[in-house]
């Protein structure tokens, strides 16, 4: 597994990974609603994601909330959420009705970005033990551990790498379709995702300070280059979005999220671009400026598609949204 570890490595910084005792595929599935306001998409919800109580014994493992303005100018709403896949198939059966109903009645732009995730084809990194994102829904989470801060790290975390060619080859193709304002899109093998995330919310005024002021900006410039230059790298998408809570209000957290052609993609911008080379410099005078005193909580999920395991939807929206700028429709 660690194919791509130096000799002799040691991490410029501790990290931890989650484990699960339960080895079901999981999926992650994103919500959106283009709209200035989540009233519509809160509404929807509340019929058919009830977290407390959950009404089905097929509810999602966790669900989260955010907001962003895309590469067009657009908000939008969107909610995370996390699923036993069995569980996902069986709710979606019944609540893809609702969907289309939603978005139907709403005249919204409203989107929809699912991924299947075999155990073997994740991996999540945590700059502490407090778990965020998928890892929260996992059982326990190990660490230090040595496999990470090299290039090649999040391949060696992620066992289907070492069996598999995971180079992208296919574009994303569009399904045929009779209603242009519909573009359903099988997510080809390899396309990577990533949702990496930022919580200061732990940090003291000073740290909190330091972050937002030296580190978020650089932050920002890497995400919107990716936003809007991802051609130049393979990279289809990327948001930076702000975490909100469960009465839509914002929190001290944010999270890019999002797609490429493969793995490599993110691994070579990681390594190289000085968008990137600015942010991790940024970071580091932090991260020796305080120490084991430091209270910034960074963290990501990373997942190499398996074939058949992606499906994105978007109804109504502009060809800005998403993958769309990179799908064919041939």
């Amino acid at each position: 597994m660690k194919n791509n570890m130096p000799p002799n490595w040691q991490p410029p910084a501790p990290a931890w990974q989650a484990l699960w005792n339960d080895k079901e595929d999981l999926r992650v599935a994103y919500f959106a609603a283009q709209s200035k306001t989540p009233e519509l998409l809160d509404a929807w919800q509340k019929r058919m994601l009830v977290i407390d109580p959950i009404p089905l014994p097929v509810g999602p493992l966790m669900v989260e909330r955010g907001h962003f303005v895309d590469a067009a100018g657009q908000e939008n709403f969107l909610l995370i959420t996390y699923w036993r896949e069995s569980h996902y198939q069986n709710w979606w059966s019944t609540a893809k009705n609702s969907w289309y109903q939603f978005a139907d009645s709403s005249s919204l732009g409203v989107w929809r970005e699912t991924m299947r995730l075999p155990h073997e084809h994740f991996e999540t990194l945590l700059s502490s033990p407090d778990a965020h994102g998928l890892a929260s829904s996992g059982d326990d989470v190990e660490g230090p551990i040595l496999e990470h801060g090299y290039p090649g790290g999040m391949r060696d975390r992620i066992e289907y790498c070492a069996l598999s060619d995971v180079r992208g080859g296919s574009v994303p193709r569009a399904e045929a379709n009779e209603n242009d304002d519909v573009v359903r899109v099988l997510a080809p093998a390899n396309l990577c995702m990533i949702r990496s995330g930022q919580d200061w919310g732990f940090c003291d005024d000073e740290q909190a300070d330091d972050y937002l002021s030296n580190v978020h900006p650089v932050l920002q410039k890497g995400m919107n280059y990716l936003r809007d230059r991802g051609e130049e790298c393979g990279c289809y998408s990327m948001r930076l979005v702000d975490v909100l809570d469960e009465h839509w209000k914002v929190t001290k957290q944010t999270f890019g999220l999002g797609y490429a052609k493969d793995i490599f993609v993110f691994e070579d911008w990681a390594k190289s671009h000085p968008t990137h080379l600015d942010i991790f410099g940024k970071f580091m005078v932090m991260a020796e400026k305080y120490g084991e005193s430091l209270q910034l909580q960074l963290w990501h999920e990373v997942a190499v598609c398996p074939d058949d395991g992606g499906e994105f939807e978007y109804i109504q929206c502009h060809d800005k949204t998403g993958i769309l700028p990179f799908v064919s429709r041939v």
